[in-house]
């Protein structure tokens, strides 16, 4: 009879051990290799949000050894349509959102809802916003822009990447500061804006540092947003708004970005994330990046990151309210 409830026990521990072998396994399972690790890059190929993704998603396959990394564009509806495709998937960390302050527009003028329904993983970087015109424009500086349009109200096209998107803001608070001189013009992205600027079709056009940068033979810089100055060497002319005659002018300076997923994405998938992620940005190759475009480290994780992301979104509210384009909670 001993003998027998010996066998027995001995038999349960090794079905325990078993058991506990197979949760352990299970809890290290993400990612599994046969899955795709999806980014969606809720703008177009060739600007600036796009370009840093794929330049994410290199960095990561390298840092992880996982493979199964790729980036797709979702655009439409100011990058409500990509946000909305991450919030809707299934929450197991296989769907993920460069996320960005345009996502905090969208969120408050009702188009997404955004920051409200995703669960945060790391914060990444600021991209610098830059006026730019054409390259041959007669446009010489901001001050040339805004006499002129002064002078001829509503004569003058100011472009930006989507009215809900971070740069639509910033030109429908530009114009709102002074006075509605200008027609504010939104287009699908800066892939639509950077050739109808550098097509003459829109005279002057709102955009990401690195979008400047890319065309820089085009286009040609008048004024950065916002108070910082960039480290990229083309750029080291280019006055702020306060250098360039206008101190008074107050709208958000550049774009930051993060990576956010489904909202109920297990810890461990996010954790995993959030690990790899932070390697990925820390490698000599993405750092190099950054500084070659001169993005502004903003690195958070997971509850620091939501922790940022509120602090963002009060700075955001009055702006929003001002340009009249919030809706709902955030109008009030």
């Amino acid at each position: 009879m001993r003998k027998i409830i010996t066998c027995t026990l001995v038999a349960l521990i090794a079905i325990g051990m078993i058991f506990a072998q197979g949760l352990k396994e299970e809890k290290a399972s993400f990612p599994d290799p046969e899955k795709t690790i999806k980014i969606i890059c809720p703008q177009g190929a060739g600007g600036g949000t796009d370009t840093q993704t794929r330049q994410l998603a290199e960095a990561m396959k390298a840092v992880s050894g996982f493979d199964n990394i790729i980036v797709e564009n979702i655009t439409g509806g100011s990058t409500g349509i990509g946000t909305n495709a991450v919030i809707d998937a299934e929450a197991d960390g296989y769907t993920l959102l460069m996320y960005g302050t345009y996502v905090i527009c969208g969120t408050m003028t009702g188009n997404t809802d955004g920051f409200e329904k995703l669960d945060f993983i790391t914060g990444l970087d600021l991209e610098l916003f830059l006026i730019a015109v054409k390259s041959d424009s007669r446009f010489k500086s901001l001050d040339d822009v805004i006499k002129h349009a002064k002078k001829n109200p509503g004569k003058v096209t100011l472009g930006n990447a989507g009215a809900t998107a971070t740069t639509g803001v910033v030109a429908y608070g530009l114009n709102v500061a002074l006075d509605s001189i200008f027609n504010v013009v939104s287009f699908n992205g800066g892939k639509e804006l950077i050739p109808a600027v550098i097509g003459g079709h829109c005279d002057v056009g709102i955009f990401s540092q690195s979008e400047v940068k890319a065309n820089i033979d085009q286009l040609t810089p008048i004024a950065f947003l916002g108070d910082d100055h960039s480290i990229v060497p083309e750029f080291s002319n280019v006055p702020t708004l306060a250098e360039a005659g206008y101190p008074d002018l107050k709208v958000p300076g550049g774009c930051f970005r993060g990576i956010c997923t489904t909202q109920g994405t297990p810890k461990e998938a996010k954790a995993w994330l959030a690990d790899t992620i932070e390697k990925a940005f820390n490698t000599e190759s993405f750092q190099g990046w950054l500084r070659t475009n001169g993005l502004l480290s903003q690195f958070t994780k997971l509850d620091e990151f939501d922790k940022f992301n509120d602090d963002l979104v009060e700075t955001m509210k009055p702006i929003l309210k001002a340009t009249g384009l919030a809706k709902g909670k955030y109008a009030n």
